[in-house]
């Protein structure tokens, strides 16, 4: 991955110094076309300045114009038609915005080939043992554990796995720095000269036509707009030429340009490349490695987790006299849902800017349309929660979870290959009727499980499992779509789907417990009592729906398409968004138990509190927009959620108690019904509210819709406690 991210950032670089010439050469073609003057005409003078830029640099091969139709006109030095690889191109617009025509450059496959063939032989020469090293230490640690008497030895293991991961990661990244210093830094030295190159090639222009050095309009301006366009180019400016000459005045790590080029010099463009460029693609590169560093270990410690359930390590704890009583239920399905939940959360971050691409081009109501497949795939987890944990139960959890696995491996193999965006909206579709099998059969066969302690315990490993699949999963997905596709980031998650039915296969029971009552279809008259609970729908629409719109809208939905707006690269937008479930995973137990006493209950005012820090997030984006705002946002989304979230399900479970155990399980499942059509309506209602306000408005209005239903929900509280009714409110 870090060779991967090291020859992308040379590529770009690289390229980015041939689009220099492009630029030139579009915007006098574009100037007489303003003119009148047609593309057809300008041979004498286009072509000269064809051949202008080819002479100052000289890994440039060719150049060409083309008409509208893609026709060749005319060129200057070898491209052969059609194109070869190694060819650039830039579009001309005419006065109304219309394409009039294209220009091609093709450059020297050398400039690049070399330095990537140095990059891969001297990353592969010090990874390859590094690699091998950690992997001989990982497997003498999990000897260890397999050795392990007791439970130090567990605890143990984790940090040597850290220790090991982080001392590879160190080494690699200091062999990358080492190479950005040796090729890409010398790369922008190139490109700036290439840019004062060209400026220079102007003003000897005007020299040759008669025009003063000291009389010439424009030139301050000029060059201040290359430093705007150009981030490589710290200063640019035109001096005088000294007494001693001119390179004896260059400046630190500039270039002194000698004007005119040939001849006595009149005066010189000092260019300074910026090193904080390359200290960015530096620490874009670590930051890439870092995080994925992170993924690594914890994809480790879940698979290592996986690996102590099977017979191997059961057989050794029998061996050193402890006795087998074989995985819990929990530990059966943890590593199975990790799997597959990791499938669904790897298109989290490049899913809306896929959908975007698959749009027709001016299409009505375009922000709505990205966010169906979002809302498709919500709403068909939400309506077949019931029918789907009625129909596992039928088949048996085992069967059902492998059905499911199987169904939604199909759909995300069908959105590797959507060319429409209808076909696309179908694989979601199907994916998601797969996933809620999946999901009801997974919690269903911890449910299942007649010793109460048990399941607690069971659901705990469940959350836990699905937070952290949604840790480790965006930063990968928008990896694999930034570096191979969105098309291989859903044939990997297919790929998941189908390990995760081996791992139902081979680590769940396939029994089924007699004594268990059946599930029955919940009545309307009993979600209508359960609906008339005190209390139950204060919470559920101040503070539980609120909660699933703000996640699935901004989280899932604006974020991403935002972040792809303004340029940031997929693998930016995956690490952005393990911010929030990292808040969740270090938070919601730390605020589980904060707080309680036995004489109150503090549990409203957590809930209200976290609505509140969740709706006030958006304040930063708003005033102050960017990436920094974004983490920001996202950082106190986390926060907030995390203190409400534990308060919330224990307030709930206590409106089911209310029921006097006659519609406990209606009162759960219109929690999750209502609390999953949130989950769909927000990105619908984000969608819309984008199409008609503008990105500002729609998070101030999920800001006031999670602030005001925190609001709305305390003052119902209060208003309980000031009336002293007693009633549980």
């Amino acid at each position: 991955m870090t060779e991967g991210s090291l020859l992308k950032a040379y590529r770009g670089i690289l390229e980015s110094r041939f689009a220099i010439a492009l630029d030139r050469v579009a915007e006098g073609a574009t100037h007489a076309a303003s003119l009148g003057v047609g593309l057809e005409s300008q041979e004498a003078t286009l072509g000269a300045a064809l051949g202008r830029e080819r002479a100052l640099d000289a890994d440039i091969l060719g150049m060409a114009v083309q008409d509208a139709q893609g026709r060749r006109l005319y060129g200057d030095g070898l491209l052969p038609d059609p194109a070869p690889p190694g060819t650039l191109g830039q579009t001309l617009h005419d006065d109304l915005g219309l394409p009039s025509g294209r220009i091609l450059l093709r450059y020297d496959r050398r400039a690049l080939e070399a330095p990537s063939a140095e990059i891969r032989q001297d990353m592969r020469r010090h990874a390859l043992p590094i690699v091998a090293g950690a992997a001989f230490l990982g497997l003498l640690a999990a000897l260890a554990l397999r050795a392990g008497r007791d439970g130090r030895g567990r605890l143990r293991l984790p940090l040597a796995l850290a220790l090991i991961l982080g001392g590879g990661l160190f080494l690699i990244d200091h062999q990358a720095l080492r190479i950005i210093d040796r090729t890409l830094n010398p790369l922008i030295e190139t490109k700036v000269e290439s840019i004062g190159n060209g400026a220079r090639s102007l003003i000897d222009k005007a020299l040759a036509l008669g025009i003063p050095l000291d009389q010439m309009q424009g030139v301050p301006e000029y060059l201040a707009s290359l430093r705007r366009h150009y981030p490589e180019l710290e200063q640019i400016k035109l001096i005088a030429v000294p007494p001693s000459g001119v390179e004896a005045t260059p400046a630190a790590g500039g270039l002194l340009l000698p004007i005119p080029a040939r001849g006595p010099a009149q005066a010189a463009l000092e260019v300074v490349p910026d090193n904080r460029h390359a200290a960015a693609q530096i620490h874009g590169l670590l930051l890439d490695t870092a995080f994925l560093g992170l993924v690594a270990l914890l994809v480790g410690f879940e698979l290592l987790s996986l690996l102590t359930q099977t017979s191997v390590f059961r057989k050794s704890s029998d061996a050193s006299g402890m006795r087998d009583t074989g995985p819990l239920p929990a530990e059966q399905i943890r590593g199975v849902l990790f799997v597959f939940m990791m499938a669904e959360e790897l298109n989290r971050p490049f899913l809306p800017s896929l959908t975007a691409n698959l749009l027709p081009a001016g299409v009505a109501h375009a922000p709505l349309l990205v966010s169906l497949p979002i809302v498709v795939f919500m709403a068909i987890v939400a309506l077949g929660q019931i029918p789907m944990a009625l129909w596992s139960e039928h088949l048996g959890r085992r069967r059902g979870l492998m059905l499911g696995a199987a169904v939604a491996g199909i759909g995300y193999g069908l959105c590797a290959f959507a060319d429409s965006y209808s076909g696309l909206l179908l694989a979601r579709a199907l994916s998601a009727l797969g996933f809620t099998l999946v999901f009801t059969s997974a919690q269903g066969y911890i449910v299942d499980q007649a010793d109460p302690a048990a399941r607690t315990a069971g659901l705990a490993v469940f959350i836990r499992a699905i937070l952290t699949a949604a840790l480790c999963a965006p930063p990968l997905g928008g990896f694999l779509a930034e570096h191979f596709g969105g098309g291989t980031a859903f044939l990997a998650a297919a790929g998941l789907c189908l390990v995760a039915l081996c791992l139902a296969r081979a680590m769940m029971s396939a029994a089924r417990p007699s004594d268990r009552p059946r599930t029955a279809w919940p009545t309307s008259d009993a979600l209508r009592e359960a609906w008339r609970i005190p209390g139950m729908r204060s919470l559920l629409l101040g503070c539980a729906v609120p909660a699933k719109l703000i996640l699935t809208a901004l989280c899932f939905f604006l974020v991403p398409l935002i972040l792809s707006n303004e340029g940031h690269s997929l693998s930016s937008i995956g690490r952005v968004q393990m911010i929030y479930p990292l808040m969740m995973v270090l938070c919601v137990p730390l605020f589980a138990h904060w707080g309680e006493t036995p004489e109150h209950d503090f549990r409203p005012r957590k809930i209200i509190l976290g609505g509140l820090i969740a709706g006030l997030a958006v304040v930063p984006v708003l005033f102050w927009p960017g990436l920094g705002a974004i983490m920001v946002f996202l950082f106190f989304l986390g926060l907030g959620q995390a203190l409400s979230i534990t308060p919330q399900s224990s307030m709930m479970a206590t409106y089911a108690h209310h029921g006097q155990g006659r519609h406990s399980a209606q009162v759960l499942g219109l929690f999750r019904l209502v609390e999953r059509g949130g989950s769909a309506a927000g990105p619908a209602l984000a969608g819309a509210a984008l199409g008609l306000a503008g990105p500002a408005a729609t998070l101030a209005l999920f800001g006031l819709l999670t602030t005001g239903g925190a609001l709305l929900y305390g003052y119902g509280q209060w208003r309980s406690v000031s009336n002293a009714s007693g009633s549980l409110s």
